[in-house]
């Protein structure tokens, strides 16, 4: 039995999207909120609230995926206030993320059952990997097919995850993942991968639920049937309808033995990371009216010019 789960109660904390840094590193992208920072304001929250079961984080671990910057997130989640598992993002680097995060009390793996539920850790990047003659699966080789995409499944990770929703004797299933499916966010839509999943969820009626990161944007949406929950960020989150940032943070879930769920969105630090308005080049990018080239050459232009 796992802790706090007297009550048939699993109570979780999914963080998301934590790109660490080291002190030597520049964000890639050129911007984020100091991601150790927002770390400690997350731990003081989370040590503050209910006991944890669990705490799942959903990939984006590292910022470049460098073997240093998961040190340093390990040596970050070896402190949170549960046995903690996580999964990859599209930020992480396949055998680096491998090496750097299998430490006592961080794990990496795929399947978990507690009481009635069964969570699964899905690759939402496994589509886009390469395997070696060796059998090793691989980043590809242009980084950059990885780092840029919003999801791919393939084939392979897509029947893994019929076998295990098959395999469970579990009542519920809940699927972790980076990449959420078809999520409202503009930027991080893509049809293929929604597609993926649409063809998918016919096969796995005891999915009760998606929880993800990726977006930047937090969010509760509906997604064939199910409801799916997208966490905060550490590295900078964006509120698209008020067209402000948002401060970093996480969720908390309860998941009961009916098979619902309830989850909500906590950001820490209002005062440290106030909600500044975004500029209209950044909304556009954010809304996909234009693409990260053309922001690029925007952001470019700007610096350019003279003061």
């Amino acid at each position: 039995m796992m802790r706090g789960m007297a009550d048939d109660i699993v109570r979780v904390a999914q963080l998301s999207d934590t790109h660490f840094l080291t002190d030597a590193d520049d964000a890639e992208g050129g911007f984020a909120y100091d991601t150790a920072a927002a770390f400690e304001a997350v731990l003081a929250d989370l040590d503050g609230g209910e006991a944890l079961d669990l705490v799942c984080v959903t990939g984006d671990i590292a910022d470049h995926g460098r073997a240093p910057q998961y040190a340093r997130a390990a040596e970050a989640f070896a402190r949170l206030p549960a046995p903690v598992n996580v999964c990859p993002g599209n930020h992480d680097q396949q055998l680096a993320f491998g090496a750097g995060m299998g430490r006592p009390g961080v794990g990496t793996s795929r399947v978990i059952e507690t009481g009635v539920w069964c969570f699964l850790f899905v690759d939402s990047n496994a589509g886009v990997m390469t395997v070696g003659d060796d059998g090793l699966v691989r980043d590809p080789d242009d980084y950059g097919d990885r780092l840029h995409r919003n999801g791919a499944l393939g084939s392979a990770e897509a029947a893994w995850i019929r076998a295990m929703h098959d395999a469970t004797t579990a009542e519920h299933v809940f699927v972790w993942l980076h990449h959420p499916p078809d999520p409202p966010a503009p930027l991080s839509h893509d049809a293929d991968y929604a597609a993926e999943w649409a063809a998918l969820m016919p096969d796995l009626p005891k999915v009760r639920g998606f929880g993800g990161g990726h977006t930047h944007v937090p969010d509760d949406y509906s997604f064939a049937g199910v409801p799916a929950f997208v966490s905060p960020a550490f590295k900078n989150n964006f509120d698209l309808e008020a067209g402000t940032l948002l401060p970093p943070g996480y969720r908390r879930y309860e998941f009961a033995t009916d098979g619902t769920i309830s989850s909500e969105t906590r950001l820490v630090g209002e005062d440290t990371w106030p909600r500044h308005p975004l500029g209209r080049s950044v909304m556009a990018l954010l809304r996909a009216e234009i693409t990260y080239a053309e922001f690029d050459e925007i952001v470019a232009r700007r610096r350019a010019a003279p003061d």
